[in-house]
């Protein structure tokens, strides 16, 4: 990772995903016999190893600020900015004792938390070590919650910088998980993130 890059992305990190941004039928007789089947079917058969996705480290959604710094700082935590992000109150945390997590972003909603955001990876990586990782990644994830849905892979140009992003969301009925994979290039220079998205209803 190089620092002119790197800096300049991470000042406008909040904006980043945000700007990378069915037809209903009525089935006829036998899709709805079909489909009374399937559903007879799925309730004899016992539930898949699908997961229940948690809030990270054992929070809850709804979490007031103050409370979950006070966790934060037992385990030696710290909070290195505050800052709002769409009328929301955001704390941007390093020292989390996790393998290759290098900031942790927790975003209340009326002092209630209602998100985390994850950022992994490591200065030496190159692209290929950081592809393998995203990979491995995702498939970690999916043996735990299924096969996620893609729901960014683009490549945009803002001015002499490349961007790229892909993700992929596992929606639940309390929690939206969103692991994507972002890369800025110019030239030579270039910085790269994977983060994961914990969102509560």
């Amino acid at each position: 990772m190089r620092t002119g890059i790197a800096s300049s992305v991470l000042a406008r990190c909040p904006r980043l995903v945000t700007r990378f941004g069915m037809i209903n039928q009525r089935p006829a007789a036998k899709s709805l016999i079909c489909l009374a089947v399937v559903v007879c079917w799925s309730l004899t058969v016992p539930a898949g190893a699908v997961e229940e996705i948690k809030v990270p480290f054992n929070f809850a959604w709804g979490e007031a600020a103050q409370r979950l710094e006070d966790s934060l700082k037992r385990v030696q935590a710290h909070v290195v900015d505050r800052k709002k992000v769409r009328n929301r109150q955001c704390l941007v945390v390093e020292g989390i004792p996790q393998r290759l997590l290098q900031r942790a972003l927790f975003y209340f909603d009326n002092d209630a938390l209602n998100e985390i955001e994850l950022h992994y990876g490591d200065s030496a990586w190159d692209a290929e070590r950081y592809g393998n990782f995203f990979d491995q990644t995702r498939r970690n994830i999916e043996t735990k919650y299924g096969v996620g849905r893609v729901v960014a892979r683009q490549k945009t140009r803002d001015g002499e910088i490349l961007e790229t992003l892909i993700g992929y969301q596992w929606t639940q009925d309390t929690t939206t998980l969103v692991l994507y994979y972002y890369t800025a290039e110019n030239g030579s220079d270039s910085y790269r993130l994977l983060s994961l998205h914990y969102r509560g209803y």
